[in-house]
């Protein structure tokens, strides 16, 4: 186990875990806010709605950042991930002059093929809230033997540039471009990344199709609202909030 200590995280390598997640979760209380469990292999990853996220490279990014919010009663907990999301797409764009696309709620999409998956989970003891987990799968030189072996459209950054980068360095530049506007993102919320969220939304402005709890439905995407929340026009043209689901095209 290496510890790397930095001005606003400090971060855990891991050789070998089952999951970033499961191993935050379970040993959150020995965590101070800002931890990072990083890990070059995962035996068990998994994003949302319980889905397996390949992890048999040993060269993408596969981490969780413990956070310790101090007023959670004013905690932005729903869009923390959709925060990262735009991250992810900064660093995207600022290190490889690629063009991501969000898919609501925090896929990370570059030509349609998904790039990275990100998973958040709140710890709770005797009904608080101690901590919460943002996890985090980035291919980062994942190549296209491994990327077939997926169910869904993949891709890395390697296949997309042709050229192998240091992870360790991209994971720290990620992390200075989380850091660098979090504080503010927890005093005002959704409102701070809104405008950057939505101009990386390919899918606002025509039919998409969602699956909620296995159920199959057709929308029109209308708009994110103030609390990024999917806002979106069904089939008898009423309108309405989507709070949790799968777009599927």
């Amino acid at each position: 186990m290496v510890y790397l200590d930095m001005s606003k995280y400090s971060i855990v390598t891991l050789e070998e875990v089952p999951s970033t997640n499961c191993y935050a979760i379970d040993n959150i209380k020995f965590f101070e806010e800002g931890t990072v469990i990083y890990t070059s292999h995962q035996t068990a990853g998994r994003g949302r709605f319980n889905r397996r996220w390949m992890s048999d490279d040993s060269d993408n990014i596969y981490m969780s950042l413990v956070l310790k919010p101090k007023n959670i009663d004013n905690y932005p907990f729903p869009n923390l991930t959709q925060y990262l999301s735009v991250c992810v797409c900064k660093l995207l764009e600022h290190e490889f002059n690629l063009t991501p696309q969000i898919k609501w709620p925090n896929d990370i999409l570059v030509n349609n093929s998904k790039i990275s998956g990100i998973l958040a989970e709140t710890s709770v003891y005797n009904n608080k809230i101690n901590g919460v987990v943002l996890g985090l799968g980035l291919n980062v030189n994942m190549g296209s033997d491994l990327i077939n072996k997926i169910d869904q459209k993949a891709t890395s950054i390697f296949i997309l540039t042709k050229k192998h980068y240091n992870s360790n360095i991209l994971l720290t530049k990620l992390l200075d471009i989380f850091f660098e506007n979090y504080d503010n993102f927890v005093k005002c919320g959704f409102s701070l990344i809104k405008n950057d969220y939505i101009n990386r939304c390919q899918f606002i402005g025509k039919n998409i199709l969602i699956s909620e709890n296995g159920i199959k439905s057709e929308y029109f995407a209308k708009s994110i609202n103030d609390e990024g929340l999917l806002i979106a026009i069904d089939k008898n043209n009423n309108e309405c909030k989507i709070i949790t689901g799968d777009i599927l095209c």
